[in-house]
């Protein structure tokens, strides 16, 4: 299989560019407008992006079972590596990890009949040697855990010995278990996107075809990606809220510039960020470049007063305090800033989150905030890691939106809305 991306003036002009190409046969799995140029967001123009996929059947040519990967980020064609083979050790690994699978494959392929319904196994005939899987239906169900892990695994590579994709299959499921694995997809996550493939691994599909399965069923799972949207009537009011130092004051400052420069809105921003020493002042020296006002508040009372005199804007963007989210003094502090807002204002609230902070901390963090108000999820720091697995388990874990990511500190440019298509490539083993 071959994955390329193609630019154009247009949607068109780039598809064709892909066909020429990869023949009249490849099928286009996006299209995507990008802006390039332009100075602060001005005068940039719009470019056609194409993904374009060719299957040339690579898998049952002879010696090429094959390590599914994506390349998400080059341009370059996916070129499948070859399989080395295994260590005990890696063996011994890759047993222990496939045996709660292997169990709920066996458990979901297999029909469950009435004991008095089960075949006996036949008697051999006095000169036949006796079969190796007779001697095994004879073994006592209490085995040891090794024995019983191995007795597993080769019971579903048996499973279809008319299919000769179905140990091709088991290899795709280890190369794609290990895969999400080292990319830090929670290993409870990894075992449902298996449980939802099941049908298609029994089947014997080809690799090219599981790996677009499994794609497209990430990509559903990630869900549509949240943006700030006007409201109907008056200002919009956006609430960030996050921990110390996740990078709140600087990606309020990007989507100011965002909205403010490239979409033409009236953007204003309030700050109640007065504990952290110079963090007003921080925001103020943005606001200053951009011409955009901002409003400092001690007391989250006084923010409806505010909102009401800033209610010409489109956007009201409030930059709040970082803290723990065990700080309950702090948290208590969030809770009233917005509870305390006018009904007759619309809101929305992001959280910000570190793509650098482990799993167990985001969770609670996820949790604190989920007790007192809805949220879409930011993520930040994308620059700072390789493994970006904690974006996809936030995102099944809290059943939130997820809306942006940030990936360094230029203002305006490095920021974007979540890219699903590119993210789960990445952790399908794009680089």
């Amino acid at each position: 299989m071959t994955i390329k991306k193609y630019q154009g003036n247009s949607k068109e002009e780039a598809i064709a560019l892909a066909k020429k190409e990869l023949g009249q046969d490849a099928e286009i799995m996006n299209v995507d407008e990008k802006k390039s140029g332009g100075f602060l967001g001005i005068g940039k123009k719009s470019v056609f992006e194409v993904t374009a996929m060719i299957d040339e059947d690579t898998d049952s040519k002879p010696g090429n079972d094959s390590k599914p990967h994506f390349d998400a980020v080059a341009d370059q064609d996916i070129k499948v590596p070859p399989v080395s083979r295994s260590s005990d050790e890696e063996l011994e690994e890759t047993k222990r990890q496939f045996a709660e699978l292997s169990k709920i494959f066996r458990e979901n392929e297999q029909p469950k009949a009435a004991p008095q319904n089960v075949p006996k196994p036949a008697t051999a005939p006095v000169n036949e040697p006796v079969r190796e899987s007779t001697v095994a239906a004879k073994q006592p169900v209490s085995a040891p855990v090794n024995e019983a892990v191995e007795e597993v695994s080769d019971e579903v590579v048996r499973e279809v010995p008319s299919k000769p994709r179905t140990s091709n299959n088991h290899k795709f499921v280890k190369t794609l278990y290990n895969t999400l694995l080292d990319n830090d997809v929670d290993e409870k996550y990894i075992n449902q996107l298996l449980f939802d493939m099941e049908k298609v691994l029994k089947n014997g599909n080809k690799v090219n075809f599981l790996i677009s399965n499994v794609y497209q069923k990430m990509i559903l799972k990630m869900g549509q990606p949240a943006t700030i949207t006007p409201a109907k009537k008056g200002p919009k009011v956006i609430f960030f809220i996050g921990s110390t130092g996740v990078g709140k004051t600087t990606t309020v400052a990007k989507l100011a510039a965002k909205y403010k420069i490239e979409m033409k809105k009236e953007v204003a921003l309030v700050t109640i960020d007065t504990y952290r020493i110079k963090a007003a002042d921080q925001l103020g020296e943005y606001a200053s470049i951009m011409k955009i006002p901002l409003s400092v508040i001690y007391e989250p009372s006084e923010l409806s007063d505010k909102v009401e005199k800033l209610s010409g804007y489109d956007y009201i963007m409030v930059d709040t305090s970082g803290f723990s989210h065990k700080n309950n003094e702090m948290r208590s502090k969030s809770i009233e800033l917005i509870s305390s807002l006018d009904d007759k204002f619309e809101r929305e609230v992001y959280l910000l989150l570190s793509a650098t902070t482990k799993y167990r901390d985001l969770k609670e963090i996820i949790d604190s905030y989920k007790e007192f108000t809805d949220f879409n999820m930011i993520f930040t720091k994308l620059d700072e890691t390789v493994n970006l697995g904690n974006i996809f388990n936030c995102k099944l874990y809290s059943g939130n939106n997820l809306s942006y990511v940030t990936n360094g500190q230029n203002v305006p440019d490095d920021i974007e809305v979540v890219d699903t298509q590119k993210l789960v490539k990445q952790l399908l083993g794009g680089n």
